[in-house]
């Protein structure tokens, strides 16, 4: 049998490379991709071990970059390493900006984002701009585009596949295919159009200060200009809302104020009832589905509340730092939402895995004394596109070289 002395000196002499592959690979997920990058070359053993679990470990439980709906709307396609190095730039504020499309009438653009593409709106026009691998991420010519600057303004947009939805200040709405070019124009309202949503062949547009509508959609026959209504009035609803989101059968609301503080409410489009749900806000900006059950909200009172409409209550909730209220969401399916903020072109990112925590923020150069809040936002697992008041912000985290602007823990 072995002493006392025997097993101290057989315990001193063991090195890192003597543990077993799943201690080495819990060790491992401490370390970041600089150390990762080192240990590679230390043996094969390393090697197997960092590549093959802990790159797919850490990509799976990245806040930004693990989400597939993020990396599907890349037009990059990324190593798991290199998506863990993206998702480190996040947290740590490194990336570089580029600014486009300045304009000096104030005008707030509306924005969509697939892999290959930027959709905005300037006036009465959406067009659209070809995303490129070039330093410049966008080309500022215009790949196509539907109506024109002189029309009444687009207002509000959605966007799914190849089809695009929109509301005008006029009181019109557009319906445009882009696969088969065909588009709708009609109008449905005096009022200005704050918001659009759909699903399928179910529509809700709401007012500014009149009501809520829900259509049906009927496809024309012809595959060209069609002048007949194709939106069917299926119910109207007596009230105005700032932000709307449809999920099935289910409609999210916001209104721009209840002195209740009930503005987030909930209307089934089965039952036509309204539901007033019970997180405590006096306005909401904007509304996301998390999923079928969970709605994500931006308010006035400078939250962000994760909301349960089953219960109708608060799941949890995150406060701004600088008591600025949350203008708009963007959500990443996962855990990652990014919110546009009121002032000083700041954006902020958060945790749901984390509540009452901001990961981090994001304050874009400012070159004159504007202050203007983020009034769109959308993003991938690299790059973030801010509407501002007078132009289109993109801050790209595929930038290693980068410097670091961390604003996490002031």
């Amino acid at each position: 049998m072995r002493n006392q002395g025997e097993t101290n000196t057989l315990a001193s002499n063991k090195q890192l490379c003597d543990l077993d592959e799943y201690s080495l690979a819990h060790v491992f997920l401490f370390l970041n991709v600089g150390d990762l990058d080192r240990c590679v070359l230390v043996c094969k053993k390393f090697q197997h071990i960092i590549q093959r679990v802990v790159f797919p470990k850490k990509c799976k439980h990245a806040l930004v970059t693990g989400s597939d709906h993020g990396v599907a709307l890349s037009p990059y396609h990324y190593t798991r390493r290199k998506r863990v190095k993206l998702d480190e730039n996040w947290r740590y504020g490194r990336y570089e900006e580029r600014s486009y499309f300045h304009h000096n009438v104030m005008y707030i653009s509306q924005l969509a984002i697939d892999k290959d593409c930027l959709y905005m709106t300037h006036g009465g026009r959406l067009q659209a701009h070809r995303r490129t691998k070039s330093v410049h991420m966008i080309d500022t010519r215009i790949a196509w585009m539907v109506g024109s600057v002189g029309d009444s303004d687009i207002t509000s947009l959605a966007k799914k596949n190849n089809r695009f939805f929109a509301g005008r200040m006029d009181g019109k709405i557009l319906l445009y295919e882009h696969g088969s070019g065909q588009q709708h124009l009609q109008a449905i309202t005096n009022d200005v159009i704050k918001a659009v949503d759909f699903n399928k062949d179910v529509y809700a547009v709401t007012t500014k200060n009149e009501s809520t509508y829900v259509f049906n959609y009927s496809p024309p026959d012809r595959e060209l200009l069609y002048d007949g209504d194709v939106f069917e009035h299926s119910h109207v609803y007596p009230h105005a809302y700032e932000t709307i989101k449809l999920n099935n059968n289910l409609l999210a609301v916001g209104k721009f104020h209840c002195s209740k503080k009930r503005a987030l409410q909930l209307i089934d489009l089965y039952s036509c009832t309204i539901q007033q749900l019970n997180s405590p806000s006096t306005a909401v900006y904007d509304v996301l589905w998390k999923d079928e059950h969970c709605i994500l909200c931006g308010n006035f009172d400078t939250t962000m509340r994760l909301v349960d409409v089953r219960t109708g209550n608060d799941e949890a909730c995150w406060t701004d730092p600088y008591n600025a209220s949350v203008y708009c969401l963007s959500y990443n399916g996962t855990y990652a939402v990014h919110c546009g903020m009121k002032y000083h072109y700041r954006t902020n990112l958060y945790d749901l895995r984390a509540p009452n925590r901001c990961v981090q923020m994001y304050f874009p150069l400012k070159k004159n004394s504007n202050f203007s809040p983020v009034y769109r936002i959308a993003a991938d697992c690299s790059q973030m596109f801010v509407v501002t008041d007078h132009n289109l912000r993109i801050l790209n985290f595929d930038a290693d070289w980068a410097a670091t602007k961390d604003y996490a823990s002031i």
